[in-house]
């Protein structure tokens, strides 16, 4: 008999056996004794039919990547919903054409079934019930620029990544400074965290490991679930009474926690990562040797390289959209060079100013259109000092109530690098696509991340 909680999800029909009389309880136990080894075969079976109906909404694993839509499976539910093929790849479950209408809830339905021919559509192949539903050709259209952007700049990871490159994705104080003490729980309420956003930047720190060969990621799947499980119970001790629900990650408590998981775990297992592995993969454990690209061999310089993949990518989802999302305001690459003076005229101050006060638009925008996303509460972007004879700008950045408040100062108490700078990657991302230089200094205060962004003019 199936629980009441238990939604079975198929595109069969179910077709009731021939009615028999039901036993006493009594007659029930005496065959349980009787035979214990078909009774305890006959609880197996009930379990492993109760298990690969529903899925697990406690085993969610934001690392873990079938949530997040990626080729490494975990328990969970993409996205907390469950679709399953009819005639498709993800097309939503719908009742076939050709079956009866379902009764309502006042009608009386009996314990037997009439037989019925099985309709061709039941002898289709096995289907993923978890597989995501189509996208539209928008959303394809903007997945492919994401690739292609991604790809040709993940080309040059390693010249990106040096410290003499024009843009430092790396925060300056990123493994430099340390807080004596883990930091104190978040006092105030922060705004909701709009879901495709906090999938969109999760998915994006996941991909990138991923496709950096930097340790199977089996094996990152297991640590990272260990570390959640280690680090749960006293991050949700700091916070109660309150109650906050695992795998929400709308709720900017949760999203801070499991963020700062994921990048803990990465920070940690970078520096010994091997560049050649084996990684299992697919229900049946298929292994595979991986090797990493030669030109990021060095583990001295993957902290850099996740930063500056991780920031290109998610500075091209904002700006092409994610998964029919799209968030208004994101800046198109600034083309500063259409303000100089043509010819062999020299640049005066005046048009000087005018490119930075183009850069600093587009940083606005760029940390505006995450903001009003829910990834703060509120954000603003001043001009601290302009240095028109070394061509230099520096902005201060200020977003209230981020999302990774908590999640910020707990990396850089442990010395953690790469952080979860999500915001400095993105706009780091946008100078170098805009052809400007430029490098940041972060810090976290007990209600703000401040950002001073330092841009130099070619």
């Amino acid at each position: 008999m199936t629980p009441a909680n238990v939604t079975i999800l198929s595109s069969t029909r179910f077709v009731a056996p021939p009615h028999r009389p039901r036993r006493s309880a009594r007659d029930m136990s005496s065959a349980a004794r009787a035979s214990p080894v078909a009774s305890a075969a006959a609880a197996s079976a009930r379990r492993r039919a109760t298990k690969h109906a529903v899925a697990s909404r406690r085993g969610f694993g934001v690392a873990g990547g079938h949530l997040l839509g990626t080729r490494h499976r975990v328990d969970g539910v993409r996205l907390g919903e469950r679709y399953a093929r009819d005639g498709g790849r993800g097309a939503r479950l719908a009742p076939r054409a050709d079956a009866p209408e379902s009764p309502s809830s006042s009608t009386v339905v009996s314990d037997v079934a009439e037989p019925s021919t099985p309709s061709p559509a039941a002898d289709t192949a096995p289907v993923d019930p978890d597989a995501p539903p189509p996208l539209s050709p928008a959303a394809q259209k903007a997945v492919a620029l994401v690739d292609r952007d991604v790809r040709v700049a993940s080309a040059s990871s390693a010249d990106l990544a040096r410290p003499s490159a024009p843009n430092t994705y790396l925060p300056k104080s990123a493994g430099g400074f340390s807080l004596p003490l883990p930091p104190e729980p978040v006092r105030f309420p922060r705004t909701k965290l709009n879901l495709r956003l906090a999938v969109l930047l999760l998915r994006s720190g996941y991909e990138t490991i991923d496709a950096m060969d930097v340790l199977p990621m089996d094996s990152f799947q297991v640590k990272f679930w260990k570390a959640r499980q280690a680090e749960w119970e006293p991050y949700k001790f700091q916070y109660a009474p309150l109650v906050i629900e695992q795998g929400k990650l709308e709720d900017p408590l949760y999203f801070d926690f499991i963020s700062y998981v994921q990048f803990e775990v990465v920070a940690r297992e970078m520096p010994n990562s091997a560049s050649v592995f084996e990684e299992r993969s697919g229900a049946e454990g298929t292994v595979k040797v991986v090797r990493r690209d030669p030109n990021i061999a060095d583990n001295a310089l993957l902290p850099a390289v996740l930063a500056q993949r991780l920031g290109d990518t998610i500075y091209a989802r904002l700006r092409y959209g994610f998964e029919d999302t799209t968030f208004p305001g994101c800046p198109e690459p600034a083309n500063v060079e259409s303000l100089s003076p043509g010819g062999d005229a020299a640049e005066d101050a005046e048009t000087l100013n005018a490119k930075f006060s183009l850069i600093q638009r587009g940083v606005a925008g760029l940390t505006k259109c995450m903001v009003d996303k829910g990834y703060g509460l509120r954000s603003d972007v001043s001009v601290i000092e302009t240095r028109v004879d070394k061509r230099r700008q520096k902005l201060k950045i200020v977003v209230e109530g981020p999302a990774n408040l908590w999640g910020a100062q707990a990396l850089a108490a442990r010395g953690v690098s790469p952080m979860n700078e999500y915001l400095g990657f993105a706009i780091t991302a946008y100078c170098r696509a805009s052809g400007v230089g430029s490098f940041y200094v972060s810090k976290a205060t007990d209600v703000a991340v401040e950002i001073e962004l330092t841009v130099t003019m070619p």
